[in-house]
């Protein structure tokens, strides 16, 4: 099984060969064709020197009669030359039984050697003499080597008396760097080798380092997954740098933090269902064992107890639904036009007379025309939690306000004239099964479901719903929602 460490260093470990590789190349090509074009300015200068000799010899004679129709001129001096090169460099020196080298002078002494030519015995190296010759004005041969072809750039023009009287150039050869200097080179790039094995050693340490530091924190985020997938909810990944791994550790323990929040929640709300239903179907219990021992009688007010119990508990039920398909996103919108006042004004008839039975007045202030794209139901469920829930916590003798207005957006207030909330209950009042009193009697309470619904029927149409303090100290909650196509 290929790991992250074991690919990262392989990826790496081939970047540097093919990049020493190519540096490699690079070098051994830079070095050849550079050493060359030093060899050939070395031998274009040598032919700038030559040239004003050969001038002279142009201008004595007069022409290039002398070498044209002697050749043995031109082989005696470099015969003699090669003479008085002596030595070679890296061989021996003079000693007991070897021929003393002959200097200039008594080259330019030896007989047969026209005049002309002395300075033509100077030392210098043999494979230029080999290569060298000389052209007349036309560029037809003269002497030396015969070239198979003429690089004009390559030529050096003779001049006399303001004239070209003739070329002199170098003919062209494969080995173009001398024996020396291709030691030269070989000893450079075997410096060269040397630096790029140790360079890629020192890379392949890097790598396996770099390899360690990227695949150890991962490895241990894996370990932190199969926890969290095994239900360890408590298990962290370790965090010690800000880099993209740092900030994925960060992920995963948001996530890890989440699950153990919702892993929580969850519980709490088995944990409250079971609460709630608990109460109701006891109610039910103890009535029917009553009516079945013969303790209390089947009659108008037995039934209507029990079918409160019931209504009850299909609400809870209806609501646990509700809840249950807005978690899942299957809440079921069938949006139209609405006309929000006109909703919240036969929400309003419908609780009128049960505030009044408690003392509470209610004020409608309902401009008209606001119209949201939205699913009537759930909207006209919205407003009757709302005031279901006012209608429980406000005093007797009270009052409730139920406002629409328009604007940027519809906006549904409901507020009421207390008692009202402290502040740090206000976060908490649509939460699921939240009370702001736990002592409060069911009748009174309800089961703590209906503002949570009322937060998803808004979200489900993209608006917002939040708690605040009253003007009159009690509570007042408000809904926005988006406007169909800007009207209001």
């Amino acid at each position: 099984m290929k790991t992250l460490f074991s690919r990262i260093l392989l990826a790496q470990v081939v970047a540097v060969v093919l990049a020493l590789a190519v540096v490699t190349v690079i070098t051994r090509v830079s070095l050849t064709l550079g050493f060359e074009a030093f060899l050939q300015q070395q031998e274009a200068a040598v032919l700038r020197q030559v040239a004003p000799l050969f001038a002279d010899v142009h201008r004595r004679s007069p022409g290039w009669g002398a070498l044209r129709d002697k050749p043995e001129n031109w082989r005696r001096i470099w015969r003699l030359n090669r003479a008085v090169d002596g030595p070679s460099r890296r061989g021996p020196g003079p000693g007991p039984g070897r021929e003393r080298p002959r200097d200039a002078a008594e080259v330019a002494a030896t007989p047969g050697l026209d005049p002309e030519f002395r300075w033509m015995a100077r030392p210098g190296r043999g494979m230029l003499r080999e290569r060298l010759f000389l052209l007349d004005a036309e560029r037809n041969h003269v002497a030396g080597a015969r070239p198979d072809s003429i690089d004009e750039h390559a030529l050096e023009p003779i001049h006399d008396t303001g004239q070209t009287v003739g070329w002199i150039g170098f003919t062209a050869t494969d080995a173009v760097v001398p024996p020396d200097a291709q030691r030269f080179l070989g000893g450079q790039l075997k410096i060269t080798a040397l630096a790029l094995a140790i360079a890629l050693v020192v890379a392949v340490v890097l790598a396996w380092t770099l390899a360690g530091t990227v695949s150890r924190p991962v490895q241990r985020m894996a370990q932190t997954v199969r926890r969290l997938s095994r239900g360890d909810y408590e298990a962290r990944a370790p965090q010690g740098s800000t880099d993209e791994i740092g900030r994925l550790s960060s992920h995963v323990n948001q996530l890890a933090a989440s699950l153990h929040k919702n892993r929580t929640a969850r519980q709490r709300w088995m944990a409250e269902i079971a609460h709630e239903l608990r109460t109701p179907v006891a109610v039910m219990k103890g009535e029917i064992e009553a009516i079945a021992d013969g303790v209390r009688a089947v009659d108008a007010r037995t039934t209507a107890s029990l079918l409160e119990e019931v209504d009850q508990l299909a609400r809870m039920v209806d609501d646990l639904q509700a809840l249950a398909l807005a978690d899942a996103g299957a809440l079921d919108l069938r949006k139209e036009s609405v006309d929000l006042a006109e909703l919240a004004a036969q929400a309003a008839d419908t609780f009128r007379s049960r505030l009044a039975e408690r003392g509470i007045r209610l004020d409608t202030r309902l401009q008209k025309d606001v119209c949201v794209i939205g699913d009537t139901q759930r909207l006209r469920q919205l407003l009757h939690n709302l005031l279901e829930n006012t209608t429980r916590y406000t005093e007797h003798g009270g009052s409730v306000r139920l406002d629409v207005s328009g604007g940027p957006a519809a906006r549904l207030r409901v507020e009421d004239s207390g008692p009202g909330v402290d502040d740090d209950q206000l976060g908490h009042l649509f939460d699921r099964f939240y009370r702001v009193e736990g002592s409060r009697a069911r009748a009174t309470g309800g089961s703590g479901l209906g503002l949570s619904i009322c937060r998803t029927i808004v979200e489900a149409h993209g608006g917002s719903l939040r708690a605040e303090h009253g003007e009159t100290g009690g509570l007042s909650i408000c809904a926005e929602l988006p406007l169909n196509g800007g009207a209001g």
